[in-house]
């Protein structure tokens, strides 16, 4: 070792002063453009003790390795536990920049491992980890899945970025793609075909994989192939990876071939408290149903969450079951801009046009100027086709803001406050309605009501990871009974203005008899095992 290694004494320690000192050489753009965000000790340290010990020969996969840090947390926690002889080490990294700090980290854990008699057979592959891997995408009816090497453990902290359905990458894992898919699922369902039948797979990602249409395909793929029997869930959304200014809502997961029927949740801050977490213990059922179409996974942080998948739970219906249906705007703002007018006028036939932000909490406001944001939209033959009737809906952002203290924010539109006979409703808008009818009031209000209550709000955060609120999601949260919804409604349609701690008062009252459980933060763990 030379004069510099010789300062640390683990392998990690030496990988994140690696990682930091090529941080701090390399430029931000390039590191997003690569999906770079690097794993700070803390972290791997803590990813790398969930792995137990199985054999003295172990195999080990890191996909897209940076300076290998993980996988030195991961092997400084094996050799701790067990008496390991040898390890098989694969490491992928396709940036050769990395690469050159890859090998000398990989050195650098050669020789720590050598002064403890363990051999370490070490392959750095700069290729494309999906590409190179493609074949366990291939089935072969006669033989089953080609020969594919598998590890006894993966870990991945996976690059994030977008990429399109026609890239390479996405067309070998088709079975995983549905619409725009993330690099970052590709990395995990492709490592969940390559666990032995014992292995464990340990990631930190974003959790949007959890809902969405987007990911739909992947989670029936992922959740086929491994169980997930640990995740970590990060409170603060700007911390993890602050040096990056990545403002992520993070989770680490750990799944293995065999299937779990509990799943253990713990919960912290940021790193500073990551060793003390908060931990329940849920069964897998509770969280996900792996019979449903949608295999949604529900992750709570704390009591209150707990208690409102429960809640949601004992209901058996959704909109649609009521004849009442969701969509999103049908006017993309670009695409329309030779239709938009900024100002009324009598000159030319126009109609209201709807924005986000005529949209508050159960407050439709109408004119609003915002910016150069047309107001209007020319009803001709041509601009009909994204026009809608004029009449009873329910508006709800696709978006919330940092402004936004609820994720779910909307408001019910009456077709009586406009004399119009179309409208016009922006894409970045989802809409509530009736197909072959209309709401009535006492409905519009009442489902206006539930979406801006604490109830629904709180729930939909133990599904959705981001800011956005699709139309696929909404679609998917049970309701409960239409007389309950008509019951909310006409009390909230007798409030003079409703604010939200009055329809959380109402909602309260008639859904549950009494008031909505408060979280009650613990110290230790969620003082629960289970929803009762």
């Amino acid at each position: 070792m030379t004069g510099t290694e010789l300062k640390y004494k683990l392998p990690s320690e030496y990988a994140e002063k690696v990682q930091f000192d090529y941080g701090n050489s390399t430029t931000d753009k390039h590191k997003k453009d690569n999906g770079q965000f690097f794993t700070s000790k803390v972290i791997a340290d803590f990813m790398g003790n969930l792995a137990q010990p199985t054999s003295d020969y172990i195999s080990i996969l890191d996909p897209g390795c940076g300076t290998a840090i993980l996988s030195c947390s991961l092997i400084e926690n094996l050799v701790e536990k067990s008496q390991i002889k040898e390890i098989d080490l694969r490491l992928f990294e396709i940036d050769s920049n990395v690469i050159k700090e890859t090998k000398k980290v990989a050195s650098f854990l050669k020789a720590w491992l050598l002064e403890k008699d363990i051999a370490l057979n070490i392959i750095i592959e700069q290729k494309d980890f999906v590409l190179s891997n493609s074949g366990a995408f291939i089935k072969n009816t006669l033989f089953g899945n080609q020969a594919i090497e598998k590890y006894d453990y993966i870990i991945s902290n996976p690059p994030y970025f977008k990429i399109s359905k026609s890239d390479k990458r996405a067309q070998v894992a088709k079975e995983l793609v549905y619409g725009q898919p993330n690099i970052y699922s590709l990395f995990m369902g492709l490592s969940a075909k390559l666990l032995k039948p014992d292995g464990e797979l340990i990631f930190i990602i974003p959790r949007s994989f959890a809902a969405g249409n987007y990911f739909k395909a992947f989670r029936k793929s992922f959740f086929n192939e491994v169980s997930i029997s640990d995740i970590h869930i990060f409170e603060s959304r700007n911390k993890m990876f602050k040096n990056d200014n990545v403002l992520q809502e993070n989770v680490i997961i750990r799944a293995t071939n065999e299937i779990n029927t509990n799943i253990r949740i713990s919960v912290s801050e940021c790193i500073k408290d990551l060793n003390e977490p908060q931990v329940s213990i849920f069964k897998t059922e509770e969280l996900i149903d792996i019979n449903s179409k949608e295999k949604v996974l529900f992750i709570p942080s704390n009591n209150k969450e707990a208690e409102t998948i429960n809640i949601f739970q004992r209901w058996k219906n959704s909109l649609n079951d009521y004849n009442i249906q969701i969509s999103t705007g049908p006017v993309v703002a670009f695409r329309c801009k030779d239709y938009l007018v900024s100002d009324y006028t009598t000159e030319i036939k126009i109609v209201p046009l709807v924005w986000l932000h005529n949209t508050k909490e159960m407050e439709f406001i109408f004119p609003l100027k915002k910016g150069v944001k047309p107001s209007y939209i020319i009803d001709s033959r041509e601009s009909q086709k994204v026009l809608l009737k004029n009449k009873n809906y329910i508006l709800i952002r696709r978006f919330s803001s940092k402004d936004d203290k609820s994720r779910l924010v909307c408001s019910p539109y009456f077709a009586s406050s406009i004399k119009f006979e179309r409208i016009g409703i922006e894409n970045h808008l989802n809409y509530i309605y009736r197909p072959n009818g209309d709401l009535s009031e006492e409905e519009l209000w009442g489902i206006s009501a539930l979406f801006n209550s604490s109830l629904f709000d709180t729930y939909f955060r133990t599904f959705n990871g981001n800011t956005q609120v699709g139309a696929f999601e909404l679609k998917q949260i049970k309701m409960p009974p239409l007389e309950k919804i008509i019951l909310i409604g006409e009390k909230v349609k007798n409030a003079t203005h409703p604010q939200k701690e009055e329809i959380d008062n109402i909602i309260n009252q008639v859904l549950l008899g009494k008031l909505y459980v408060k979280n009650r933060r613990s110290t230790s763990n969620f003082e629960r095992v289970g929803i009762a």
